[in-house]
């Protein structure tokens, strides 16, 4: 029956086709029920059709997509470009089932400078831009525009009210009194005045950061000189708060204007990761998820790329991680669209690259994630069991440790159940470095277990299972702790030892009892093991991160003799990062609280010897 149906379908295809002309199109395949099965598009419509009729090239999915043809709708267009537009158009229609469809339909939030009357204001916007003023972003989520607009209220302190709270007040609301609007409403504020700060909230997010802060901070001095000091001090505030923003920049990112698109693939999985910059601004990331069958990474992401890009605005750049079939026609259309030139490139060096880099790997975190978060087949997690010789596992702890040359040690525990992550079961551990070698990796973990067995019995929260992320010698370590608590025959301990040339797919399973089981033999349980391994490698990797970073912050300013915790915190209140007290001048230096001007020179020395 389903050859006649397929043969049925190859001949539709086939009289449709004759009819065809070599000119560029789309073309819908339509079933019996009249359900739109596939939309595509083609430089020759004619050429495109014809290879629908040769099923020994096919593979399986489009002929039984073939075998299901009733009709064949073409629509001509006179380009490629036109084609490809309208091919994207129709899949957001009618989602069709043989594509490759972007399920997330959701909108990304803007900040809105709304030009309308003498008082501006800067709101959040989402949807269709037809309102008059400008608009900046997108940014990732609301979350992001947030932040973004706090560090803008306290800096240039410009409305956000509605219009008839606006026209309606009669004094000062609270926004005025903690200093997050300059109260236009009951003429605190001239329009003038008013004026120069919705401009210069247009150069700030236009990029024009320099230019911007050098005249303030010149106002700033101009202001101190005829002791006008009230005004001074509100000046310094607003330069406070423009480092603040400043240091979401990334170091070499300028004015980078891209979106850097990373896709990463498990068991027919996608995750596409996202990262938005305007303006040498980080405006958050994204992680789109997309599941398909029989596909590669770039015919994947092509096709998320003309979906995404239908509703959304073009950057610059578009910065991808992998070479694209339709690199030219891509970046044509959607030149077109943006009216500049739009370049689509894999960075080869320098920030670019390190963005993808860093993209590459939230993909593949968030792929593990979005994995196991879905919850575990029945039937795996009893093959789970099984395999450990358990009768059933209701959690599993897996352990991992972290550290950069013995420095900021840390050791991870990530808890899973069938239900997926216990991420109110994970913990950090701090190492002691006077107590445990933080380069003896066994060491390490033997402390870590221990910890989190006398915390166990204390707190009756014992797991089944404890998988260790290493060999034999770590399983040692981790059960000589076991049976210091007299705990060796009530948990089962098991290590995950990486294969020959520590390749993936290779590793096995080590018991106490000396057994080793190969996964290559048990897919299903190797995927499992794969995503709880790779989930505890990314908690040890941001614990470790998030350690290293507030020790780094803690360290500089603390090297310098004479910072204390007091000036430390007012160097870091005015500057908002240790960047930025590096990078600030002598006589920036000397506007901070409590730094005079034989320190301040002490601390710039220190940074610029």
């Amino acid at each position: 029956m389903q050859e006649e149906n397929a043969l049925q379908g190859k001949e539709v295809v086939l009289k449709k086709q004759k009819l065809l002309p070599d000119r560029p199109g789309v073309y819908r395949m339509i079933s019996k029920e009249g359900r739109v099965l596939y939309v595509g598009k083609a430089k020759n419509l004619k050429k495109r059709v014809l290879s629908y009729t040769r099923p020994e090239k096919l593979s399986f999915r489009i002929a039984q997509m073939v075998s299901l043809v009733h009709d064949l709708v073409v629509i001509e267009c006179a380009t490629e470009a036109e084609a490809f537009l309208l091919e994207n158009e129709l899949i957001k229609k009618y989602s069709p089932p043989y594509n490759i469809l972007l399920k997330d339909d959701k909108s990304y939030p803007f900040l809105f400078l709304n030009m309308k009357g003498d008082f501006p204001k800067l709101m959040k916007y989402r949807g269709r831009q037809k309102e008059k003023g400008f608009y900046f972003g997108p940014f990732a989520s609301v979350d992001n525009l947030n932040k973004t607009l706090q560090f803008l209220q306290r800096a240039f302190q410009l409305r956000t009210c509605s219009e008839s709270q606006f026209s309606n007040r009669s004094r000062p609301c609270l926004l005025y009194q903690i200093k997050k609007c300059s109260a236009p409403c009951t003429g605190l504020i001239s329009k003038k005045e008013y004026a120069k700060n919705v401009k210069q909230v247009r150069d700030f997010l236009s990029g024009k950061t320099v230019d911007l802060q050098k005249s303030l901070t010149q106002k700033m001095y101009l202001e101190s000189e005829n002791q006008n000091y009230e005004q001074a001090l509100r000046l310094r505030n607003q330069i406070k708060s423009l480092n603040e923003l400043q240091a979401q920049k990334g170091e070499n990112s300028s004015n980078l204007d891209a979106d850097i698109f990373a896709i990463a693939e498990r068991h027919e999985t996608y995750a596409v990761q996202i990262f938005f910059y305007r303006k040498g601004m980080n405006n958050g990331s994204s992680c789109l998820f997309v599941q398909e069958k029989n596909q590669d990474k770039v015919a994947v992401l092509e096709a998320l790329l003309g979906q995404f890009y239908l509703k959304n605005p073009l950057p610059k750049e578009v910065l991808v991680s992998e070479p694209l079939a339709q690199k030219k026609l891509l970046e044509e259309v959607f030149s077109n669209k943006r009216e500049s030139k739009v370049q689509i490139s894999i960075p080869q060096k320098g920030f670019r690259k390190h963005l993808l880099e860093q993209a590459l790997l939230n993909a593949a975190e968030s792929l593990s994630r979005h994995l196991l978060e879905k919850g575990i087949k029945q039937e795996d997690w009893k093959k789970f069991s099984t395999l450990l010789g358990c009768e059933n596992v209701n959690i599993v702890e897996v352990y991992d440790n972290s550290h950069l040359r013995g420095t900021f040690s840390v050791g991870a525990m990530i808890a899973a159940s069938q239900n997926g992550f216990e991420k109110n079961r994970y913990r950090r551990f701090d190492i002691d470095t006077q107590k445990v070698n933080p380069e003896d990796d066994f060491a390490m973990m033997k402390h870590v277990l221990m910890r989190r067995l006398a915390r166990g019995i204390k707190e009756e929260n014992l797991p089944d299972v404890m998988m260790i992320d290493g060999g034999k010698g770590q399983l040692q370590k981790a059960y000589e702790s076991l049976k210091s608590f007299g705990l060796e025959e009530k948990i089962t301990l098991v290590g995950v030892a990486k294969g020959e040339n520590r390749n993936a797919g290779n590793e096995k399973l080590v018991f106490t009892n000396g057994k080793e089981v190969y996964l290559g033999n048990h897919s299903s349980v190797l995927h499992l093991i794969e995503r709880l391994r790779d989930e505890a490698h990314r908690f040890a990797i941001g614990t470790h991160r998030a350690k290293r970073q507030k020790g780094l912050l803690k360290g500089e300013l603390e090297e310098i003799s004479g910072v204390g915790r007091k000036r430390k915190k007012a160097l870091l209140e005015y500057f908002g990062s240790v960047k930025g007290v590096k990078d600030a001048s002598l006589s920036e230096l000397r506007q901070v609280e409590g730094i005079s001007e034989s320190f301040a020179k002490k601390i710039y020395t220190f940074f610029h010897s």
